[in-house]
C-alpha cells in the first residue's frame, strides 16, 4: 500500500513559473473541459525532483497537465496493463479560492472509472464514466456511516447522499507542493472557484 502524503516548496518560484510557461506554449490541448496536455519536457525535470524528494527511483509510465475550471467528479486512474499505482499531484497554480484535492480513503481496485452520480453518464477517454455512486459499486473500505461533516464541507457541489460511505482528506492545492497516493484511491476535486492547472504523474509501484 502506498501512504497518502504531502510534502510543501518541493518546487521553488523559476522552476513553477518555467513549467507553467511550459504548459502554456503549447500549440493545442485535449478536452474542452479539461485542458490536457502531455508532460513534455516538464517530465525530465520533475522526474529526478521527485526522486530525490521521495528518496526512490521512480519508473515513469503515463501522467499529463490539466487545466480546469469545473469540479472533477470522484474517479480512480489505476490501469490494470499499466502498473501505475503510484500518482503524483503537482499543483501548479489557481486563479482564486484555494481549492483542495480530496482523497477518499476508499480502494477501487479493478481498473479507472468515474463515478457521474446525480449526473447523466459522461464519456471519458481515460476513465470510464459509470451510471451512480461509489456506495453502488464493489468498493474497498465503504463505512456505512453518511460522509463526515468536515469533509463534506470541501463538496457541497455534491448531492450529500452521493458520497454514503466515503470517508478521507482534503489537501490543499497549494503551488510548488506534491500530493502522492495510490492510484487506486477514490479521488475528486474540491469546491472551487476559477481555474487551476496542475500536473499529474503517474508511476509503476
Amino acid at each position: 500500500m502506498i501512504t497518502t502524503e504531502q510534502k510543501f516548496n518541493v518546487l521553488n518560484n523559476e522552476l513553477l513559473i518555467n513549467i507553467i510557461d511550459d504548459y502554456n506554449f503549447r500549440e493545442s490541448y485535449e478536452t474542452s473541459t479539461m485542458n490536457k496536455a502531455s508532460p513534455g519536457s516538464s517530465l525530465y525535470i520533475l522526474q529526478e525532483i521527485l526522486e530525490n524528494c521521495l528518496n526512490r527511483r521512480l519508473e515513469f509510465v503515463t501522467g499529463n497537465f490539466y487545466k480546469h475550471s469545473k469540479p472533477y467528479l470522484p474517479h480512480t486512474d489505476f490501469k490494470t496493463y499499466q502498473n501505475n499505482y503510484l500518482n503524483i499531484v503537482i499543483p501548479l497554480f489557481f486563479s482564486e479560492e484555494l481549492p483542495s484535492l480530496v482523497i477518499f480513503d476508499q480502494l477501487w481496485e479493478q481498473d479507472s472509472i468515474t463515478w457521474c452520480m446525480h449526473q447523466p453518464v459522461q464519456y471519458f477517454s481515460y476513465n470510464i464514466g459509470v451510471k451512480g455512486c461509489p456506495y453502488e459499486y464493489p468498493v474497498k473500505g465503504l463505512t456505512n456511516k453518511d460522509i463526515d461533516t468536515d469533509l463534506y464541507q470541501h463538496l457541497p457541489h455534491y448531492p450529500q447522499a452521493c458520497l454514503f460511505g466515503l470517508s478521507g482528506q482534503a489537501y490543499p492545492f497549494v503551488p510548488g507542493s506534491i500530493i502522492a497516493f495510490d492510484n487506486r484511491y477514490i479521488h475528486c476535486t474540491s469546491k472551487m472557484n476559477g481555474e487551476k492547472l496542475g500536473i499529474s504523474l503517474r508511476f509503476k509501484q
